[in-house]
């Protein structure tokens, strides 16, 4: 990554780089944009093999070579695999701590001071939205007793979805909370830094994996016998589907100011 782009993420960020944090904010930067890409290459990879080595079938992002298939599969695997990326971005940050000074803050990290609320609220709602959206499925008439959904498959899916939110905002919760074995004040507003970008990578790609989900629903509900929902389904799932894209490249790279009460524990009492 150029300099001058670490300078200019730094300075979104209200961060001072200084000779002791710029190296490591130079390296997270850069896994943090070659992890989530090849997370996301990995996993369509593992699933065509995994459908090859199965069924003998080439399927690539859900499509079978005579154009059948299924069309969700493709971004599932993608952002499922960005995820997973961003997160390893996160994992592989070695946080050394200082052997000059002991020290840790009494002043505990929340979420909440790394990752808008507006974001968490969001995330929790689609949860929501998406295992309602799950029921409401099983419970609408179909034309034919063929296209009816599998109530098995779809209370499957619903427990994922909701099993999904959930431990999207545990993992995000982990993070934030991380050991921060260090108490120099550049140090520790670099971390904060990299911890909060870390969050809005995995809230991003997991709000993306959310929304294409409830266009799935809505998809879906337009093959319905009713028929309200087969003419105003449509847009519905355009509009989310489109919006996970948008939230995928852009909620991680949001410039986010930590707040100061965390930012402050650079000079908390030593433990």
């Amino acid at each position: 990554m150029a300099e001058d782009q670490i300078v200019v993420w730094a300075r979104a960020r209200g961060l001072e780089l200084t000779p002791e944090n710029g190296p490591g904010v130079a390296r997270y930067l850069r896994r943090s944009r070659v992890f989530p890409i090849c997370g996301a290459v990995a996993a369509v990879l593992l699933a065509t093999l995994v459908e090859l080595v199965l069924h003998g079938e080439l399927v690539i992002l859900g499509f079978h070579s005579d154009g059948s298939g299924a069309p969700y599969a493709g971004p599932f695997e993608l952002y499922i695999g960005y995820l997973l990326g961003a997160l390893c971005a996160e994992i592989s940050m070695v946080r050394a701590r200082d052997p000059g000074r002991r020290a840790a803050s009494l002043v505990p990290r929340e979420l909440e001071d790394y990752l808008p609320r507006r974001l968490l609220l969001a995330q929790r709602a689609l949860g929501v939205a998406v295992v309602l959206g799950v029921i409401v499925m099983g419970l609408v008439p179909y034309p034919t007793p063929a296209s009816e959904p599998d109530w098995p498959a779809l209370a499957t899916g619903g427990a994922f979805f909701a099993a999904f939110a959930a431990g999207l905002e545990m993992i995000e919760r982990w993070v934030v909370r991380r050991p921060q074995p260090f108490t120099e004040p550049s140090l520790v507003a670099a971390d904060d830094a990299i911890r909060a970008q870390s969050v809005h990578a995995l809230a991003g790609a997991g709000l993306a994996l959310l929304l294409v989900a409830l266009s799935g629903v809505f998809a879906v509900l337009t093959a319905s016998d009713v028929g309200v929902l087969t003419w105003t389904m449509w847009l519905p799932a355009l509009v989310a589907f489109v919006l996970s894209i948008r939230a995928c490249r852009d909620i991680s790279q949001q410039p986010w100011h930590v707040r100061r009460r965390v930012a402050r524990r650079a000079g908390a009492a030593p433990a």
